[in-house]
């Protein structure tokens, strides 16, 4: 497993939801991510009963990280993103949350696995992989306007933590909670 290559494929599934919700809308591509992660269960179910996935066998382990529950990365992304699509009614932070998502988890491991420098209170984390995070975000701008700077900065922080949960189900509450309060703030 090339980890570059995962992290490109994750970059790829934020924009494909970006674009599901740009030419579905919310709705419908909230169906399309709940019918993905239902297949998914049914593959990941298959795969830990030793079931073999035919012509899917080898591009899913091409991805898969070692030691890893089959698929579980691509779950807790789907999961995230169909958070950030139901919990959220603003299409603009629906999509700068995506990009949040999609972009800024993937843009602090391609940087952060190359940086030297770490966090202190974080043993596996970087400063470099935090900037990227933040700068991987970037685009959100485009559909939230400057609050998207403070969500993509908690979200940075808040990925930044060494965690148990999986990062792409703290970001997608992080982007929730803070696009929320900011909402709420009148912003």
């Amino acid at each position: 497993m090339n980890e570059d290559e995962r992290q490109l494929f994750h970059i790829f599934l934020g924009l494909c939801a970006i674009l599901l919700v740009l030419f579905l809308g919310v709705q419908l591509a909230s169906y399309a991510i709940s019918a993905i992660l239902i297949l998914g269960v049914i593959l990941v179910h298959m795969k830990i009963s030793r079931m073999r996935l035919g012509a899917l066998e080898k591009p899913l382990e091409r991805f898969e990280r070692p030691g890893v529950t089959p698929g579980y990365g691509a779950m807790t992304l789907a999961a995230g993103t169909l958070a950030c699509l139901t919990l959220l009614s603003n299409p603009g932070q629906i999509l700068a949350s995506l990009c949040i998502l999609g972009f800024g988890d993937a843009g602090s491991t391609l940087v952060g696995t190359r940086s030297k420098r770490r966090l202190p209170w974080s043993r596996n984390k970087t400063y470099g992989g935090t900037a990227a995070f933040f700068l991987f975000c970037l685009p959100a701008l485009y559909f939230a306007g400057w609050p998207a700077l403070i969500v993509a900065a908690l979200a940075a922080i808040a990925e930044s933590f060494e965690s148990h949960i999986d990062d792409n189900l703290i970001i997608a509450v992080v982007c929730v909670v803070a696009f929320r309060l900011v909402s709420g703030a009148g912003f």
